[in-house]
């Protein structure tokens, strides 16, 4: 039986603040959790579990190619 689950997490895009929520809200609309990591100088990581990860960089590659 199993008891817990580690899911990994998968670094999908890294940007300014404003940047990293235009995404973060485009990932959630795509029904994506996002996690969020401030990496310093202005610059913030997001992630996302491995399952999703072909579907958030979809999302993705369809924003930057509009």
């Amino acid at each position: 039986m199993i008891t817990s689950i580690k899911i990994s997490q998968v670094g999908v895009f890294t940007g300014s603040p404003w940047e990293a929520t235009s995404v973060k809200n485009l990932l959630n609309a795509a029904y994506i959790e996002v996690s969020m990591k401030d990496k310093g100088t202005n610059s913030i990581l997001l992630s996302v579990p491995c399952e999703f990860y072909t579907a958030a960089m979809r999302v993705i590659n369809n924003r930057k190619s509009s």
